[in-house]
């Protein structure tokens, strides 16, 4: 009796250690498993070899701020894979207006579109200055959907422990949280976040490589981009047109050019730009004959052309000829979405001025509209920073993310 009452005490005793402790546990607090830290141009010249062999797996690298580009942001990653880091990329975003957060999130965007990376794109937002909170969560907002959509991943938001607690609210946390708490062994608060995927937790670390203080941090699995299964052997799920094909392909917009194979790198042609509207519309019942004289009766793209007529998207080269196996240019593929628009009853007044593009005089008198338009909706995107490229011929990646852009961007625009 007595050895039984002993043990029922200490049975009740370890119950109430083990509750206590759970009680008093750190706001957050859940297994890390990965090692890291991040870096910008303060670090300077970074030995990635050192910083691997120290024990870190995972680097994250500022891309830019603003509408600046990091300077040391392509040789950080240059060298940090070629390390064999597992690589991400932050923005600081300076940003005082919804607006201002979509221009500096495409420009995020473009900045990423042709390094690879495995973890999740990074939203940087700490400069408040005197805005209110409502006019920071709805900047943060802005600039997470716009990465968000022109990327395809959803990408994880910075802040620290304070701002978790005091600005961000419940709309933010459809963003995996990366949070900075220096001191404590767990961050205190998450806010209205219910865990973390990365941990920020020194400021002034040392590590092997580098010359001066680095941020050090512990992430988990969540932060890594999710690898996606691609229908197609020729399209990387973390390339830069590969959420938009991924995207198009299970809405059945868009096809192959063979079995598992989508030849991004090849011509869009003129029947292919008609199909993928014609899908995008539903696929409507169209009777009688195209109007072209060289788009014969039997073809597989006659019914989507005949469509495209009725509705004035195709109108042919002249001469009474819609010219099917020629590749489209920029511009004629930037004609054919406007021109989709408009017969969708679609609003098309939103115009960006071409006089910051140095080829702008190259854009066709015909095309200029439709160009204007693109460029104000973000749909069509230099091929560098001050060049339209208009006469260019438009590749199947491109189509697919242009495409890919009407859908998702406007109906949030």
């Amino acid at each position: 009796m007595v050895n039984a009452m002993k043990r029922n005490w200490m049975t009740r005793v370890c119950a109430l250690l083990l509750l206590l402790s759970l009680t008093v546990l750190p706001a957050g607090a859940q297994a890390a498993t990965h090692q890291g830290l991040d870096v910008s141009v303060w670090q300077g010249e970074i030995d990635f070899a050192q910083v691997k062999a120290a024990g870190k797996t995972v680097v994250y690298i500022r891309a830019g701020y603003g509408h600046a580009e990091d300077t040391r942001f392509r040789e950080n990653v240059a060298k940090a894979r070629e390390a064999g880091l597992k690589t991400g990329f932050y923005f600081y975003v300076t940003a005082e207006n919804p607006a201002q957060a979509r221009q500096q999130a495409a420009y995020f965007a473009e900045l990423l579109r042709e390094v690879s990376y495995d973890c999740r794109p990074a939203v940087d937002f700490e400069q408040y200055g005197s805005l209110s909170h409502a006019q920071l969560n709805a900047i943060a907002l802005a600039f997470a959907q716009t990465l968000e959509a022109r990327t395809g991943i959803t990408p994880v938001f910075y802040t620290n422990a304070y701002s978790a607690a005091s600005i961000w609210e419940e709309s933010l946390t459809r963003y995996p949280l990366w949070i900075a708490d220096y001191g404590p062994k767990e961050p205190e608060s998450i806010g209205p976040w219910r865990s973390w995927v990365g941990f920020q937790y020194e400021d002034n670390g040392r590590v092997p490589g580098i010359a001066g203080n680095v941020d050090l941090d512990r992430f988990t699995e969540g932060v890594f981009v999710e690898e996606v299964s691609q229908p197609f052997s020729d399209v990387s799920p973390k390339a830069w047109y590969g959420p938009a094909v991924l995207d198009l392909y299970q809405k059945k917009l868009l096809q192959g050019v063979a079995p598992h194979r989508f030849a991004p790198d090849s011509p869009a042609l003129r029947e292919e730009v008609v199909a993928l509207l014609y899908r995008m519309a539903g696929s409507p019942a169209v009777s009688g004959a195209s109007e072209f004289a060289d788009v014969p009766a039997g073809a597989w793209y006659a019914a989507p052309l005949r469509w495209a007529e009725e509705k004035g998207i195709a109108q042919g080269t002249g001469e009474g000829t819609f010219a099917p196996g020629r590749p489209v240019t920029r511009q004629e593929l930037a004609v054919f979405l406007y021109r989709y628009a408009q017969a969708q009853g679609e609003d098309v007044s939103r115009q960006a001025s071409l006089a910051g593009y140095r080829d702008s005089a190259a854009v066709a008198s015909w095309a200029r509209e439709a160009l204007q338009w693109a460029v104000g909706e973000g749909i069509l995107q230099g091929t560098q920073a001050n060049t339209l490229d208009p006469e260019g011929t438009a590749t199947r990646a491109q189509l697919a993310v242009m495409a890919d852009r009407f859908l998702t961007l406007r109906p949030a625009a």
